[in-house]
């Protein structure tokens, strides 16, 4: 029983199980970004076919940060890194209060990376005092050690044996924070018709068939789009109110511009017709070649200028045979009735295609704006976790920990002094730090080699 829980110890403070599961975590982060999410078994079906489709709901891979396996693989390496924190701690600890207690001789210092030695003309308690103040300086605080001789032992930079922890606490609170997302977070579509207003939230991903009523409301005053000359899209945006009680915020929600309310974002995601679309056409006399425009409300007769006739929209197409927009409508010329469609491509199709005493023309027609709702509860934790992350990273590359050791002796031409250091990286960097200490001696003492 003690061996397998030594086992099972060892497993969890493996760094092979980190790199496993870093490595997992990748994959699943490129599947979750390149892979569409949120989508419809229809749009997989097309992109994947039958096979495709079926590993992706197998392994949700619809929705990748909100699977259950990508949970436990975040719980998990979160495990790992507090198990390996945990494991070298008591080394690190040693490392960062260690005195030196070994015997220091002149086999001591030719054994370390940087060495020098000195004979100063100078008396052994004059060189003390100089030497004491010099490092005192640079270090702090220094040990000293008579045995036998008189030694000097100094740490500079202790503060970087604790830069891995400082890292693993700032992935441990970006996993959190991923964590909280996951488990608390959700995504999910609102559309809303011009002038009216809403709460539904049509949730998306591993919950899209619930629906999430918020405790306030949208309302889609007004939507506005731009084209290109070729007909392209070129901007689109919606002026919303929000209604939260008596109390109303009017913003402008762009593709770059998100509304942030009660911890939501509402993003510009889509727009299309209003599922009861009033229409606003260009009605054209051909006798006279009079032009007036008449707002043509869903399923509502509406006069003809100068005419006993009237104009009803009966159905609207968001997509009619590859040609786009289209709306049909009946019209009523001199107690004839004639269907004829608008298309938004296609301008002159009713006076192509028919002959009246009127060409219709489309000019605009009411719209829903389709608002992208993300609730990231877990947002603010990564930012603080990646703020602590290259803090960590600072400390672990650019603060080097450095130790040295200094010892002087009675000499006949009046002391001896031996000076070495070492340190467990960015040696090159060390190398010249060592030689800025030697040249620091010469310049209080007066000495040779």
């Amino acid at each position: 029983m003690k061996s397998l829980w030594k086992g099972f110890v060892h497993f969890l403070t493996s760094a092979r199980v980190a790199i496993f599961l870093l490595l997992f975590l990748t994959i699943a982060c490129t599947i979750g970004t390149l892979l569409p999410q949120n989508q419809t078994q229809e749009v997989y079906l097309k992109l994947f076919g039958k096979l495709g489709t079926r590993i992706i709901h197998i392994f949700s891979l619809y929705d990748v940060y909100h699977a259950p396996w990508f949970q436990f693989l975040l719980i998990f390496l979160g495990i790992n890194l507090i198990a390996c924190s945990l494991d070298r701690l008591p080394k690190t600890l040693r490392l960062f209060r260690y005195q030196e207690k070994r015997n220091i001789d002149k086999k001591f210092f030719q054994n370390l990376s940087f060495s020098e030695h000195f004979v100063c003309p100078t008396s052994l308690e004059k060189a003390k005092q100089s030497l004491i103040s010099l490092f005192k300086k640079e270090f702090g605080n220094l040990q000293v050690i008579n045995n036998p001789k008189f030694s000097l032992h100094a740490q500079k930079g202790k503060i970087s044996y604790f830069g891995p922890y400082i890292i693993h606490t700032g992935i441990l609170i970006i996993l959190f924070g991923g964590l909280i997302s996951s488990l608390f977070g959700f995504s999910g579509m609102m559309f809303i018709p011009e002038g009216k207003a809403s709460n539904t939230i049509f949730l998306q991903g591993r919950r899209h068939h619930q629906r999430y009523n918020l405790p306030f409301s949208l309302k889609c005053e007004k939507f506005i789009i731009e084209y290109y000359p070729n007909g392209m899209p070129k901007e689109y945006l919606s002026k919303v109110t929000v209604i939260d009680g008596e109390k109303t915020i009017k913003k402008d929600i762009t593709v770059n511009g998100p509304l942030d309310y009660k911890g939501l974002r509402f993003y510009q995601a889509t727009y299309g017709v209003a599922p009861e679309p009033t229409l606003t056409l260009e009605v054209i006399n051909r006798e006279t070649n009079k032009h007036f425009l008449v707002t043509v409300p869903f399923n509502q007769s509406v006069s003809l200028p100068d005419s006993n006739g009237y104009v009803k929209l009966v159905k609207a197409f968001p997509e009619f045979m590859n040609a786009g927009i289209a709306f049909q409508l009946e019209v009523s010329e001199d107690g004839r009735i004639q269907q004829t469609w608008v298309f938004e491509k296609f301008p002159n199709f009713d006076a192509m295609h028919r002959k009246g005493k009127y060409i219709f023309r489309l000019k605009d027609y009411s719209r829903y704006t389709g608002l992208q709702v993300k609730k990231d509860l877990g947002v603010w934790i990564i930012w603080g976790g990646c703020i602590i992350l290259v803090l960590g990273l600072m400390i672990s590359f650019f603060i080097i920990p450095q130790r040295i050791w200094l010892q002087l002796d009675t000499h006949p031409k009046g002391c001896e002094i031996w000076l070495g250091g070492t340190c467990v990286k960015r040696k090159v960097l060390f190398r010249q730090t060592f030689e800025n200490w030697v040249s620091k001696i010469k310049e209080v003492l007066p000495c040779g080699t």
